[in-house]
């Protein structure tokens, strides 16, 4: 009879700590953007107006901050494209930014991806998609520099 207590114990505090972890990582370490920006600036020189701005950050990773926002495509001229954008998968509650159609779209030429900041955080660059619509959406993502293999001499 005690072992079975003890297997439900280990059950019921094995579930408590998973619904733990889900919280943890979808919502507590997660903040909306309080005072959006006015503008954000490209590698290359030109500043983007910022209207209807929506963001996310994470106070445990620099890699977890997104944004969704429209501006005039037309002020990305002269900008710094990037080469390789992936943009990454933010928690459910952000609906605004799909990275799944985000992809295909950057894929397909249906948006053009901007280097905003190369190493905002050390091998982190800041990256900018924007549509030709005027929608745009900000992401952070690891840069070249943190693929390379470093090898021991």
């Amino acid at each position: 009879m005690s072992g079975k207590v003890i297997a439900i114990f280990f059950a019921v505090l094995a579930l408590v700590a998973g619904i733990g972890m889900y919280y943890l990582q979808v919502y507590h370490y997660y903040r909306e953007v309080e005072e959006p920006p006015r503008s954000i600036a490209l590698a290359g020189g030109p500043v983007l107006p910022v209207s209807d701005y929506r963001g996310i950050y994470s106070v445990s990773s620099p890699l977890a901050d997104r944004a969704c926002f429209t501006t005039d495509p037309a002020a990305a001229t002269g900008a710094q494209v990037y080469a390789t954008p992936t943009p990454l998968i933010p928690p459910r509650w952000f609906r605004c930014f799909d990275p799944a159609a985000l992809t295909e779209d950057l894929a397909a030429g249906r948006a053009t991806a901007y280097l905003g900041q190369h190493d905002v955080a050390p091998k982190i660059d800041n990256v900018i998609a924007v549509y030709p619509d005027g929608r745009a959406y900000e992401w952070h993502q690891l840069n070249e520099e943190a693929e390379e293999k470093r090898t021991i001499d």
